[in-house]
């Protein structure tokens, strides 16, 4: 498969982030489109899309790059019903086991090996997702728990590190669309909100407090009211500098696109 992009031009900053770069994807497989989900993996990106398939490509370094597209080799449902195999998280397994893939519709996350051949877990959130279409759209690795997000924004899920707890969200903001460890406990997460002109996507930044976490901050995205802001990911540059990649979801539908863009969050200046 292969990947073209064109550049897309954007404000040049939001807040406090630099845009590092931005690109329009369009894919030669059908099944390349309706990203959810992203992380980075030997110095490439990976995806998971709303029907159930990885994406594996290369950072952008001219207008093509080749990728690689399969299945997920097992889910919850019939795998002939793509709704079925919506994924929307994605996260390293804290113990290296693999990846974690959250689903929606039937709630489930599933941990397949690290080179998606086999799934070797799952666990059935069903009775706690009582919303059809707000599963868990993000996931973070903290220490050996894992933080699933459901999309409605106002609640996380702490697992694996013993009996699932539910912990609030103070003050939510909108619904999440993805999150991940920052460090010192932050989380980073895409928080979206649907109003009559269209979307309006931020980063929103995430810090303990008391049994649960508040947001501490929050920026809007410069993208347009059509595009959907759905996966983030982050890597920490030589210079101290986070960079966050985003991706957003066309939802298999025009004039919806995939955009991939690199923000960067240089260091904080100690105080004088």
């Amino acid at each position: 498969m292969k990947i073209e992009l064109a550049p897309v031009q954007l404000p040049a900053t939001a807040g406090p982030l630099r845009v590092a770069g931005a690109w329009r994807l369009t894919g030669d497989d059908p099944r390349f489109g309706g990203i959810s989900a992203m992380a980075i993996h030997e110095k490439a990106l990976l995806a998971v899309t709303d029907s159930g398939a990885v994406v594996r490509f290369a950072k952008p370094a001219g207008k093509r790059v080749a990728a690689i597209i399969t299945d997920v080799p097992d889910g919850p449902g019939d795998p002939q019903f793509k709704r079925a195999r919506d994924a929307e998280s994605l996260v390293r397994d804290p113990a290296g086991r693999g990846w974690w893939v959250g689903f929606e519709n039937r709630h489930s996350l599933w941990l397949f090996d690290l080179r998606f051949e086999r799934a070797l877990a799952r666990i059935n959130l069903g009775r706690g997702i009582r919303d059809r279409n707000g599963g868990i759209e993000g996931m973070a690795a903290d220490g050996e728990a894992l933080l699933a997000f459901p999309e409605r924004g106002n609640r996380v899920l702490r697992l694996l590190d013993g009996p699932v707890r539910q912990l609030p969200i103070v003050n939510p903001r909108g619904r999440i669309t993805d999150a991940m460890m920052l460090g010192g406990g932050r989380v980073a997460v895409i928080e979206r909100r649907w109003t009559v002109f269209g979307f309006r996507n931020r980063l929103g930044i995430l810090e303990p407090s008391g049994a649960g976490f508040r947001y501490a901050a929050a920026v809007r995205l410069p993208v347009s009211p059509i595009d959907n802001v759905e996966a983030l990911t982050a890597e920490r540059l030589a210079n101290g500098t986070i960079r966050f990649w985003m991706m957003t979801d066309d939802n298999y539908h025009a004039p919806m696109r995939t955009l991939l863009i690199a923000f960067d969050l240089p260091p904080q200046r100690p105080a004088s």
